[in-house]
């Protein structure tokens, strides 16, 4: 019975730990830190009382770039300070392949957004990316 036991935990084990701590698979996990991006346009730095939103944003992929909850797998959210909104409105592949090297999961882009954040979600009228 012993010898049955081992492997069917071994088993339980590494599909409990590749649920909790994997990606989508296809993208580069940073998880910890935000890359420091160099523009020079001003984002923007704080969310109105109104949760009106209307200027730069950094925006890249919820899960792998902003160390957002993964529940919901690949999805765009946008920075706004130290906080991060998912995005309604448009998607994350709407924009290209999320998966590319240039893609949401694997570099943080700035875009203009306008748009209003109501219980942590930005509902965006328009979202237009930045030219690098």
């Amino acid at each position: 019975m012993l010898k049955n036991t081992i492997p069917l935990l071994f088993t339980i084990y590494f599909i409990s730990y590749n649920l909790v701590y994997a990606g989508c698979g296809s993208c580069n996990v940073s998880k910890t830190k935000v890359p420091d991006i160099h523009t020079n346009l001003e984002l923007v730095n704080q969310l109105s009382e109104d949760g009106l939103v209307s200027g730069f944003v950094l925006a890249s992929c919820g899960m792998c770039n902003f160390g957002m909850d993964s529940n919901a797998g690949c999805s765009l959210a946008i920075k706004i300070g130290e906080s991060k909104y998912q995005v309604k409105g448009t998607g994350i592949d709407d924009h290209g392949d999320s998966h590319s090297k240039d893609g949401f999961c694997n570099s943080v882009r700035v875009a203009t957004v306008v748009g209003n954040v109501k219980d942590n979600i930005c509902f965006v009228e328009s979202f237009e990316l930045e030219k690098e």
